[in-house]
């Protein structure tokens, strides 16, 4: 692959007439953004690198909320030392909620940073044998200082098999070691199978594995075993659309990269330690002969705290239709739909989202987006419903 780069950049203006979203004394206000993003993907080499970052600046005009630098997006870079032995690191920074029990406005957010780097040794012992071993520091830390910032010693060793072209099969085994800025410590020891199957249509691959964690605080000692695996499945159903479907079981902890995998995927950052952690998610995608296209994700979590014993579940539908009304000018629908459910509350929320919007081709580098919608959260609790209308216009340019 040869290498890329490219430069966009934008003003999103968005005004909400509820920006707390708050149950009473509703507060309007209008934040402008202006964002700068970048790719890069580097040449084939002895090194390597991506890039993949957005950066903005965000301002409230009636001082709702303080103004904030945001920054969003991963690093990545490799070198080959020596044959079969690669050096790999990566940085990702996120914006993550910290109370999945509030709003989610920008003073229940936090900026969420993931270093990760080591080696990888590769050796091939025949054409369809192969043998990996991989060893790797991770730091996470979080802006706000109430949050537990996290350094991660990880060892893995794997062995490979092709049974043929298209369908493989290994085993792993790996050690962890997690020591957290609360004094905790968390150790996790995992023996897993893996396997992957393509065909015409259809690709599948998964893992399957035996898992104990064990939490240290203090003379506090906490012991958790369980299965856990993955299972990922990508099926063409015809030449424009595609069925995909995904899951994941992890026992881990709330500084963990879990949410890399899952974009709107959120630990709560107020509970304990250690979490045991079930996604699975199903999406379909479609492109019609007129132009159209349709998207549509259903997904379920359960997050179950072992300190604490607590337990939250969340389950929703995200649909997504657009249509072409010139070959300059397209309408877009969104409606989205999540139910929570908080156990040791006894309480459950509903959030409810609606919007339309256009999308207007200015030039071939500059085109401007703009969407009306309504958002509205209904609770057992009262102090958590609110209801927010918005009127969202963005202006995008791509330098190069």
């Amino acid at each position: 692959m040869a290498a890329t780069n490219s430069l966009s950049g934008g003003i999103d203006n968005r005004y909400s007439d509820n920006a707390r979203r708050a149950e009473s004394n509703e507060q309007s206000d209008l934040e402008t953004r202006v964002n700068l993003n970048i790719q890069h993907l580097s040449d084939p080499g002895q090194c390597t690198s991506a890039v993949d970052m957005g950066l903005g600046y965000g301002y409230w005009h009636d001082d709702t909320y303080d103004s904030e630098v945001y920054t969003n997006g991963t690093l990545q870079g490799q070198c080959e030392l020596a044959r079969g032995l690669v050096w790999q690191a990566s940085n990702t920074v996120s914006h993550v909620t910290q109370d999945n029990r509030r709003a989610d406005t920008q003073d229940n957010q936090t900026r969420k940073n993931v270093f990760r780097t080591g080696p990888v040794y590769t050796l091939q012992l025949t054409q369809v044998d192969q043998l990996q071993f991989s060893a790797a520091y991770e730091q996470t830390e979080f802006e706000e200082r109430e949050e537990p910032d996290s350094d991660r010693v990880t060892g893995t060793a794997a062995y490979n098999h092709s049974f043929s072209d298209t369908l493989q099969g290994g085993l792993s085994a790996s050690a962890q070691r997690t020591e957290l800025d609360t004094g905790a410590e968390l150790d996790r020891e995992s023996a897993v199978v893996t396997f992957s199957k393509v065909w015409a249509t259809t690709q599948v691959s998964g893992s399957l594995g035996k898992n104990r964690l064990e939490t240290r605080l203090g003379s506090q000692t906490v012991s958790s075993d369980g299965i856990t695996g993955t299972f990922n499945l990508s099926r063409e159903i015809n030449p424009s659309s595609e069925f995909t479907l995904n899951a994941n079981r992890q026992l881990t902890d709330r500084t963990s990269t879990l949410g890399l995998r899952f974009d709107d995927f959120n630990f709560n950052l107020t509970e304990s330690d250690a979490v045991e952690v079930t996604v699975v998610r199903a999406g379909y995608n479609a492109r019609f002969s007129d132009g159209s296209a349709f998207r549509a994700e259903i997904s379920t979590s359960r997050s179950d705290y072992v300190q604490t014993g607590n337990r939250e579940e969340r389950s929703g539908i995200d649909l997504r239709y657009s249509r072409p009304v010139t070959t300059l000018l397209s309408w877009f629908a969104d409606a989205a739909y999540e139910h929570q459910r908080f156990e040791d509350e006894g309480a459950e929320d509903q959030v409810a989202l609606l919007s339309v919007g256009l999308d207007y081709q200015l030039s071939t580098r500059m085109d401007i987006r703009s969407a009306v919608g309504h958002q509205q959260k209904t609770s057992d609790i009262a102090a958590r419903e609110y209801e927010e209308n918005w009127v969202a216009v963005s202006l995008n340019y791509q330098f190069f």
